[in-house]
């Protein structure tokens, strides 16, 4: 099913943060909106997402207009591609809506402009906010006020194709494990094999979430809070490539070919293809291949194993909702917000399709109708979301990647298969990558 908010996918799709700063072409969407500041009666909602996404909002929306006969609601709905593009050309025109989803990852764009409306005087009021971790907020405020409630737990964590391991004589790790703990395991797959499988994918270029938790465990994040720099050492990326040069020499992850053919291509994933166990792309869940049949199951992304290591994991809210500044119905936007973070109905409507309910609660009220897999990927997401919250060491929620996140994404992934295709050496590729990463930023 694949419910999971990637933070690869919000890199991918951050180059929607220029258009944030510039009016895009106006897309229609699947169904018409007035917008805020018009005449109308009904309140404006938008939202983007899948089919089943736009089933669960409509059906929960239903009901929500049962209980409260006086909000009526218009509902607009789309695909990703466009979305902020006639969002902006909303704002230009004066019709922006009243109530929209809006990304992690470009919330404190609109926040700074003035598009968003401050919730905070709604907080502990009208709207309710139990059990929402103080962690998991930060994902939609900007600046200490709050612009956004978190639909749900967008967590970085690995796939792993436990019946495999099982076969194989291996057991399942521990949720506490460490990156020498991967190793471990990685190489015992790939003898216990007769070398026909690896442990894992290779994660040094093509994961950028997995190496984003090992830049949080050394104190660090990926940009600096002004998306001008890098904000991680060249020590932490030789660290991390080391690590993956000693795995493929080990074969414990697989050669540069196989990671190569994989990039962008969910079925040439390793897993996905039967030739490693474990993945970093959470994406595969469900994307068939040699894992059809076989019982998945979900591990957090492994701990530093080094002196003064911290904790790496952190909260990235899923999708948010927010209120536009220019509204006239803030305050039905904020109850309709309220709805969907505790009401039963509204939750058990939405099941998994805005990411894992982002409490404990709303966890609870959906779990009996989950198949197994599901279960398994929730009570993880869980865990991780109960570690992050109990952490003292643990860093803030890093700052929205900016515009030219993808291209440094891409770079990453370029130079760990320049290294691991022997065109260069490590210490030659960190070179280059900081050289070339600062011309981006400062682009």
């Amino acid at each position: 099913m694949g419910h999971q908010i990637s933070r690869r996918t919000l890199f991918r799709t951050a180059s929607g943060l220029a258009v944030a700063g510039a009016l895009g072409p106006a897309l229609t969407a699947c169904a018409g909106g007035t917008g805020a500041g018009t005449t109308s009666s009904r309140l404006t909602m938008t939202w983007w997402g899948s089919d089943e996404r736009h089933a669960a909002y409509k059906k929960a929306l239903a009901y929500f207009q049962q209980k409260n006969p006086k909000i009526k609601i218009q509902e607009t709905y789309s695909g990703y591609d466009g979305y902020f593009n006639k969002f902006n050309t909303q704002i230009a025109g004066g019709s922006t809506p009243d109530l929209l989803q809006m990304d992690t990852a470009l919330v404190a764009q609109y926040a700074r402009k003035g598009v968003l409306a401050p919730l905070d005087d709604y907080v502990g009021k009208s709207l309710d906010l139990t059990g929402f971790s103080r962690t998991l907020l930060a994902a939609g405020t900007v600046d200490g006020k709050l612009y956004g409630v978190p639909s749900g737990i967008g967590v970085s964590q690995l796939t792993v194709n436990r019946s495999g391991l099982e076969r194989l004589g291996l057991r399942f790790p521990d949720a506490e494990w460490t990156w020498a703990d991967l190793k471990k395991i990685s190489a015992a797959v790939n003898k216990k094999s007769g070398g026909k499988l690896f442990g894992v994918d290779d994660g040094g270029g093509g994961t950028l979430n997995a190496f984003e938790i090992f830049a949080r465990e050394h104190g660090q994040n990926l940009f600096s809070d002004d998306g001008k720099k890098l904000g991680f050492t060249s020590d932490t990326l030789q660290a991390w490539w080391e690590y993956w040069a000693e795995m493929r020499r080990i074969n414990a992850c697989p050669a540069a070919a196989v990671t190569s053919a994989a990039h962008n291509d969910l079925t040439k994933n390793a897993v996905v293809v039967g030739k490693a166990l474990i993945t970093f792309d959470i994406g595969v869940y469900g994307a068939g291949g040699s894992i059809t049949d076989a019982t998945l199951d979900f591990l957090p992304t492994p701990q530093g194993d080094w002196s003064g290591a911290r904790e790496g994991n952190y909260l990235n809210g899923g999708v948010l909702l927010s209120a536009t500044r220019s509204s006239k119905r803030v305050a039905d936007s904020v109850q309709i917000m309220s709805f969907f973070a505790q009401d039963a109905t509204a939750v058990k409507d939405m099941q998994l399709y805005r990411g894992i309910p982002p409490t404990e609660k709303a966890r609870n009220l959906i779990s009996v109708g989950l198949d197994d897999t599901d279960k398994r990927d929730m009570a993880n997401a869980d865990y991780i979301s109960k570690r992050v919250s109990k952490a003292t060491d643990a860093l803030a929620a890093p700052p929205p990647p900016p515009a030219a996140a993808t291209q440094i994404w891409d770079l990453l992934f370029q130079s760990n298969l320049a290294i691991a295709f022997g065109r260069t050496t490590l210490k030659a590729q960190l070179g280059t990558f900081f050289d070339q990463a600062a011309g981006i930023l400062s682009a």
